[in-house]
């Protein structure tokens, strides 16, 4: 087997530490069929001076949405539910849903909201922390905001159910909170808390030892800073790793972005997509259902359904599978990645995707906020299809 090349890799993140835009990173490639090839660089924490190590610990936020929409996948293997169920039959107050029409009050939704529909975001629900819409006043009213809701999480999708919706469901792309109501159906599915299901189901099997929803403060000298950034580089702390707020436990387990993990813990989840959703002797979850969760869902692109400049850049030629983007037109795609493509990111500019057909993914583990506001994304992606087809 061939070794991937680091190269492009390690200069890409020089390139972003030298000119202090972040503090440090781990990153890679991840591959079936070739030695697999990791890059650690910079610091963890720059008041420290501590050295980034491969098994830091880093605050993934919306790459947790891929790992609860597995979640909720395997149990519709095992029969829970149909993807076009009504989330009411199993949430009762999700019964009634209403649109809010701007300054004019709300009226009666013409269908009722689905699984698929909150699989694929298109459920008409919102995120306050990443939106600037009528809605997003009303939740934080009740306070509903992503993981930092208040509440328990069967209480917190209690009253995000009895909330109106953005628009028909079905009928519109918005990211939102639609992930958390996944993890709560995971509970009634299952019988079992969400956080449990997650570790027995998930995170046992793949022997992901180090990603959770908290982890302990004697684990501090492995946490890294996640910095507040602008254009000019790095200006402040978002959260430090000596004083995380990560250390205690959240008032819910946020399928939507609550969990820490270590970039060797993220790839043996990616693993189990290359592998068709083998763990060495065991199916812990069959091909088709892979297929399934990555391929488009939306009958269109995001920018066709009113994503627009979601998270800063265009949609066009990029759809939704059953928790993840999926590339279907690449000559559209704003960012340069080939048909097939998948994955997700996260709020601190994290980012992993995989290539179905070439067997092989990209990791990008860092700490910043807001995490779009570089290039180094797009980046990453050259520097992964450079490191592996390098001669």
């Amino acid at each position: 087997m061939k070794k991937i090349t680091s190269a492009p890799i390690e200069a890409l993140l020089s390139k972003f530490i030298d000119k202090n835009l972040i503090a440090g990173g781990v990153a890679g490639v991840i591959s079936t069929h070739d030695l697999p090839c990791t890059v650690t660089a910079g610091l963890a924490d720059q008041g420290e001076v501590r050295q980034m190590a491969e098994d830091a610990l880093f605050r993934i936020y919306s790459m947790t949405k891929p790992i609860t929409s597995l979640a909720a996948m395997m149990l519709w293997e095992a029969g829970k539910f149909d993807l076009d169920d009504p989330v009411a039959r199993y949430l009762p107050s999700f019964e009634n849903t209403r649109i809010l029409i701007p300054g004019e009050g709300e009226t009666p939704a013409s269908r009722q909201m689905t699984i698929r529909h909150v699989l694929t975001h298109t459920a008409g629900i919102t995120l306050p922390a990443f939106s600037d819409d009528p809605l997003s006043d009303l939740y934080r009213k009740q306070a509903l905001d992503g993981m930092r809701s208040k509440g328990n999480l069967a209480e917190v999708i209690d009253r995000l159910g009895a909330m109106p919706v953005l628009f028909e469901p079905g009928s519109r792309w918005k990211y939102s909170m639609a992930t958390d109501i996944l993890g709560r159906l995971v509970e009634i599915w299952s019988g079992l808390d969400f956080r449990d299901f997650l570790k027995d189901r998930i995170f046992s099997p793949l022997e992901m030892t180090e990603t959770d929803f908290t982890t302990d403060i004697s684990q501090k000298n492995r946490m890294t800073t996640n910095y507040e950034v602008s254009t000019r580089g790095i200006v402040g702390v978002v959260d430090p790793a000596q004083k995380s707020a990560f250390y205690q436990q959240p008032e819910f387990w946020s399928g939507s972005g609550g969990l820490v993990s270590t970039y060797q813990d993220f790839a043996k989840f990616m693993q189990l997509f290359l592998n068709d959703g083998r763990v060495g002797e065991h199916q812990l979850v069959r091909p088709e259902t892979i297929a399934s969760m990555t391929k488009n869902h939306l009958g269109g692109s995001m920018d066709d359904l009113g994503a627009g400049e979601f998270n800063f850049m265009s949609w066009d030629g990029i759809g939704f599978g059953l928790g993840f983007y999926v590339v279907d037109e690449p000559e559209k795609a704003a960012f340069p990645s080939p048909a097939g493509e998948y994955g997700w990111t996260g709020a601190a500019g994290t980012l992993f995707f995989i290539n179905p057909i070439l067997k092989i993914g990209g990791l990008l583990m860092v700490q910043h906020m807001p995490g779009n506001i570089y290039s180094l994304r797009s980046e990453f992606r050259r520097a992964v299809y450079d490191s592996v087809f390098a001669m």
